[in-house]
């Protein structure tokens, strides 16, 4: 029986966790002051906005940018990129700020991308399709997921490809290393760009939304022919079975290509916010650590 009304957010759009929030106090305190070399004070890296007019998205959107510590231009540098950057950007960017100047980390140019409106505008932008299917397996209508709510994933796509990477490229000192970062959503994202050309060569995917539109990612998948050597982290929950079967799904057809080192991670304690970031911490570490080309 095919559900009717409206959906509330659920899943997809959940406030930070406060035990999310005592730890990124806790990193934010330790990178107030520290010293390296000569007792020289550092601070927080700073955050740059800039706006690209897309032609793809029609309409203006910011992305924010965080530069390493010491960056300079005769360098060239890994970039990181980070979906929902409304609730995630200043994590990442502190800790990656933080534990790449002590060498834990390569030092990276963290680059946020908030969605503009997170109630629509954000499903829009992250999915290829209005899903008939919700994340616990029941049949849904159009007043779920349609046009004002979901499908504009490939013009995200051109964007983030064609006009973000190129302006970053272009504005700074970068090696052509390239992560992305995606949760929930995101993660779905990002997996099904593993579909598409894309330059990435580490994908970080914590608890994908793979229920959205019945497994559409492990279908796409199936029929690419992919050779992209590619690092990918990822992480997920129990809960709902549904869900963590088809996970489970795309798993196993992430195995089945030679090219892609697959590292996971499953967290039978944790909810799916929950685990974001022991999934962050664990997964950098695991894909973005030095040695990398100065």
């Amino acid at each position: 029986m095919e559900k009717t009304m409206k959906p509330k957010p659920l899943k997809e759009n959940h406030v930070i966790l406060t035990a999310m929030k005592k730890v990124f106090v806790l990193f934010s305190s330790v990178l107030l002051t520290f010293t390296l070399h000569a007792q020289d004070e550092i601070c927080l890296t700073r955050t740059t906005e800039h706006k690209i007019q897309s032609k793809h998205l029609e309409e203006e959107r910011a992305h924010w940018v965080s530069l390493p510590y010491n960056y300079n231009d005769s360098i060239s540098y890994p970039v990181v990129y980070v979906l929902d950057a409304e609730w995630r950007f200043e994590l990442i960017r502190d800790i990656f700020f933080d534990l790449g100047a002590n060498s834990v980390l390569q030092k990276s140019i963290i680059v946020g991308i908030p969605h503009v409106e997170m109630e629509n505008k954000r499903g829009q932008d992250l999915t290829f399709s209005q899903s008939r299917t919700e994340y616990d397996g029941d049949s849904v209508d159009s007043t779920w997921y349609n046009s004002s709510n979901s499908g504009g994933g490939m013009k995200f796509y051109n964007y983030l490809i064609e006009e973000l990477l190129t302006s970053m490229n272009n504005d700074y000192s970068t090696n052509g290393q390239e992560t992305l970062i995606g949760h929930s959503y995101g993660g779905y994202f990002a997996g099904y760009l593993l579909s598409l050309e894309n330059p990435f060569e580490v994908l970080h995917i914590y608890d994908p939304s793979i229920w959205y539109s019945d497994g559409e990612v492990v279908h796409q998948l199936k029929e690419a022919n992919y050779s992209k050597p590619t690092k990918i982290y990822l992480t997920y929950q129990p809960e709902p079975a549904f869900h963590k079967n088809k996970v489970e799904e795309f798993i196993e057809e992430l195995k089945s290509h030679s090219t892609i080192s697959l590292d996971l991670k499953f967290y039978p304690d944790y909810s799916h916010n929950g685990l974001f970031l022991d999934s962050f911490y664990n997964g950098v570490l695991i894909t973005n650590t030095p040695p990398y080309e100065e």
